[in-house]
């Protein structure tokens, strides 16, 4: 696998037109929380359309379906209720078009944030959203995250 470059992820994403809305390590980041991560975590928007440039932004990245090498990665891929996980040349990318991740899609962009990672705007959640986000997998590394974004305020 690569090393992480989010950089290069988000000039893919920016460059293709993708719609898109990060969540996960970066975007908890990008809230102010130093702190590692391994990945790129985007719920990208629904349409067609735009599973088609995202499919593009892949294909610019040499991403390959983790544990799946040589699938071709379409916008019918992209479709599926599913998450899925990609290693890129810039390191590994997670898109989250689950079923819950595409209804929830509209009101995350609505309300998400625009910020830069090393000079590449990118759109992040919005902190509230992404506590919501994380309060809903359980997982060890989301509670604390919750329990970072949460001191922020008290700083």
């Amino acid at each position: 696998m690569s090393e992480l470059r989010p950089a290069d992820v988000f000039a893919a994403l920016r460059d293709a037109r993708v719609d898109y809305v990060t969540v996960g390590g970066i975007a908890v980041v990008a809230h102010g929380v130093v702190r590692a991560t391994i990945d790129v975590d985007i719920v990208p928007s629904p349409n067609a359309e735009n599973r088609e440039r995202l499919a593009a932004a892949l294909g610019a990245l040499g991403a390959q379906p983790a544990g799946a090498p040589g699938i071709t990665i379409t916008r019918e891929l992209l479709a599926r209720d599913a998450n899925m996980r990609f290693d890129t040349d810039a390191g590994q990318v997670d898109v989250l078009s689950a079923k819950q991740y595409r209804r929830l899609y509209p009101d995350l962009r609505a309300r998400a944030l625009e910020v830069e990672v090393d000079g590449v705007p990118i759109v992040v959640a919005s902190r509230n959203d992404l506590i919501r986000l994380k309060a809903a997998t359980g997982r060890d590394r989301d509670l604390l995250d919750i329990g970072d974004l949460l001191a922020l305020d008290e700083q």
